[in-house]
């Protein structure tokens, strides 16, 4: 009987995470359908078949519904990308890293979310780095800066930082220009001219 409190916990947990993937799911559908000022909460509800009131149990706006594809995001760049980087030098698993970031961006988002999700108040662009996608980057750059692949003098938050705002603007103009060019060969070569300052002399 102890242990029954938790497990109501977690149930609960895997139930909220899933009335969040229905929502979202039903989010991105109807984004692909018609343009994010067509799109209304009862749409949504519609879509994902729950109430209004289950929504608002979870969110204030629609716009914070689309926020999950971080928490998407996250589990891709953790469950999916983090093990796949493990042969290679520190070097190459970053530009590899950049790869699945421009490959997220271009193949695995559709282009009119990521436009609606580079805005100014966005509050991901600002969460705490050390988790999910950006926590990825951090521990690769933590390694090539322990093992001396990297230097400069900047902390591998810093770079990780520096890197991802640099990144964030390549992604931007390509949403800007309509997709016109290809977005993981732009940022493989982007990466590797912003990696040079990091490179030992």
């Amino acid at each position: 009987m102890e242990d029954f409190p938790s497990q109501v916990k977690t149930r609960r947990q895997l139930q909220a995470e899933q009335t969040k993937d229905k929502l979202f799911e039903a989010a991105v559908s109807l984004l692909a359908e018609k343009d994010f000022e067509q799109i209304t909460i009862r749409d949504i509800v519609a879509k994902a078949h729950v109430s209004i009131g289950t929504f608002y149990n979870y969110y204030s706006t629609k716009m914070e519904v689309f926020y999950e594809t971080y928490r998407v995001a996250d589990h891709y760049f953790s469950e999916v990308v983090a093990p796949a980087l493990t042969q290679g030098t520190v070097y190459e698993r970053i530009l590899a890293f950049f790869d699945y970031y421009a490959h997220y961006n271009s193949d695995l988002t559709d282009m009119k979310m990521t436009r609606l999700l580079y805005n100014t108040d966005n509050p991901f662009f600002n969460r705490d780095p050390h988790q999910g996608m950006v926590g990825v980057l951090i521990e690769l750059l933590r390694e090539g800066l322990e093992q001396g692949e990297l230097a400069g003098g900047d902390s591998a938050d810093e770079i990780a930082e520096y890197l991802m705002i640099s990144v964030r603007g390549l992604v931007y103009n390509w949403c800007t220009k309509g997709g016109a060019y290809n977005l993981t060969a732009a940022t493989r070569r982007f990466a590797v001219r912003l990696l040079k300052a990091y490179q030992p002399t």
